[in-house]
């Protein structure tokens, strides 16, 4: 893995791509204990579940086991490169297409980030809540120094609904949707083909899409986004956990 030419492609192109992250046995533990947490949460307000759509939002509160990847070299190297050895988990999502969970997503950016409360500063707007956590949108700014880091439970492949990005998007900062559907029909799409164990390292302000699956299986991916800067006061980042340290999930086992 080589780290400075990933930091160059992040960089210039708004996304970079790695084979090898995870080892196999954190692959196969990851799945083990989401599969539990998906049966006993789905019925909860944790779980989006629309048309068929499946998603574990607030992923470390659901699964607290996925922490342990934070301690993983691989992943500890990746994000520190980029954000330095103060960098921490701020979000986490976990994103699996099936036959019978099937969605394809439009071009779009992520904008939002997730607080501990509301609290009204200037530049931040756009108040929702998502699945009981209070979330807003920062300025471009704060969202361009956020490093999304997707991390594959299964191999995905164009036929099974792989990300799809516009490369050098991102710095185009905050767009409209028309202007979002102009720079989409005249730009080159690249599918982020990536085996299980690989990753995506991504500026949320990529433009990034996805096409439903034409195959049977899973599409599992875990969606981390992390920071190195607080934000200004009263607001805090509604999760702050560590990168780099072993947290306590991995030495329970």
């Amino acid at each position: 893995m080589n780290i400075a030419l990933l930091q160059t492609q992040l960089a210039e192109q708004g996304f970079a791509i790695t084979d090898q992250c995870l080892p196999l046995d954190a692959v196969e533990r990851m799945i083990e204990r989401i599969e539990i947490a998906r049966q006993r949460v789905e019925a909860q307000e944790s779980v989006s579940n629309m048309s068929g759509v499946y998603a574990l939002r607030n992923l470390t509160d659901v699964v607290p086991e996925v922490v342990e990847l934070l301690s993983l070299p691989c992943v500890v190297s990746l994000v520190t490169a980029i954000l330095g050895e103060v960098a921490f988990l701020v979000r986490s999502t976990l994103f699996d297409k099936t036959d019978g969970a099937n969605w394809g997503v439009f071009w779009h950016q992520d904008l939002s980030i997730a607080v501990k409360e509301r609290h009204e500063v200037d530049g931040y707007h756009a108040w929702t809540r998502k699945a009981g956590v209070q979330c807003v949108q920062p300025p471009t700014d704060v969202m361009s120094r956020i490093l999304t880091v997707r991390l594959h439970l299964d191999d995905c492949k164009a036929d099974n609904g792989a990300l799809k990005v516009l490369p050098g998007s991102h710095a185009h900062q905050q767009l409209t949707s028309d202007r979002i559907e102009q720079i989409a029909a005249g730009d080159q799409a690249v599918v982020c083909e990536v085996p299980v164990g690989g990753a995506v390292l991504m500026n949320p302000l990529l433009l990034h899409a996805s096409s439903p699956m034409n195959t049977a299986g899973h599409r599992r991916v875990i969606h981390f986004e992390f920071a190195a800067m607080e934000l200004p006061p009263p607001l805090e980042w509604r999760y702050r956990i560590a990168c780099g340290v072993v947290q306590p999930a991995l030495r329970s086992g």
